[in-house]
Parts: C-alpha cells; structure tokens; sequence
C-alpha cells in the first residue's frame, strides 16, 4: 500500500460539438487530461437494466465516461472517503474519473457506455477488492 496517496476528484464536464438540421456532432481533444492521447477505449452495452459495472478502483489510470446511449448513474467513491453521484443521459456530457476513485455504472434499459482511458490495458493497474480499497479511505482520512 502506498505511503501517500494523492488523488482528485472526479467531475462532470460538457462534451465540445455542433447541432445542424443533420444531427449532433461531438468531441473530445483533451492534451491537459490525457497528454499521450486516448490510449485505449471500450464501450459496455447490453447490460440488464440495475445491474452494475465497474465495480472497481486504478492505480494509475484516468478515464473519460460518456454515455453513448440511455442513461447511465455513476458512483464513485474516492480514496479520501467521499462519494460523487452523476447522472448521464446525454452524449454531450462526460465524467472525467481519476485514478483511486472506485466507480460504480449503474445502466438503464439500452445503455452504452464509452470509456476512454490515458494508459494501456493493465491487471496490475486494477483494484478489485473494496474491503482492501475501504483500507485505502481510512488511511486517507
């Protein structure tokens, strides 16, 4: 377990784009955030409505959430001990989730959830244990 752990919050921010009498239009560049680009992206559909995913905390990496489609709640618990709630039901609204920050994707009927992260797949960089990351909080407190 790390000696010191520094962490920010996760927080909601409005996706740049156009509207035309053709659709919507939107996008993410980002250099502050995520200085070597999107290093990878994944999307989650077809998930039962009130089931979770997530369900789990990084080491390292930092991701951008959207939801593509439907509605999309999002807990987060960070390893400070506070607890962020966000609604997304809009593809023009993201959550930037930093790393140590356990998330929690609650879907609705027909979601789709984007995720876009700064590093490369990694086992190692997961937290899958929340009594062990629960440890993380209290030792934050």
């Amino acid at each position: 377990m790390p000696e010191s752990i520094s962490t920010h919050a996760p927080y909601l921010f409005t996706l740049p784009g156009t509207r035309n009498g053709t659709g919507c239009l939107h996008f993410w560049e980002n250099l502050a955030l995520f200085p070597e680009g999107i290093q990878r992206c994944f999307w989650i559909s077809n998930v039962q409505e009130g089931e979770t995913r997530g369900n789990h905390a990084h080491w390292q990496e930092s991701q951008v959430i959207v939801a593509l489609a439907g509605k999309l709640l999002l807990e987060i618990l960070s390893s400070g001990g506070e607890v962020f709630n966000f609604e997304l039901n809009s593809p023009d609204q993201a959550v930037f989730v930093p790393p140590l920050n356990w998330l929690v994707a609650r879907f609705y009927p027909d979601s789709v959830l984007l995720g876009m992260s700064d590093r490369a797949f990694s086992e190692d960089d997961y937290i899958r244990d929340l009594d062990y990351f629960g440890k993380l909080q209290e030792r934050n407190k």
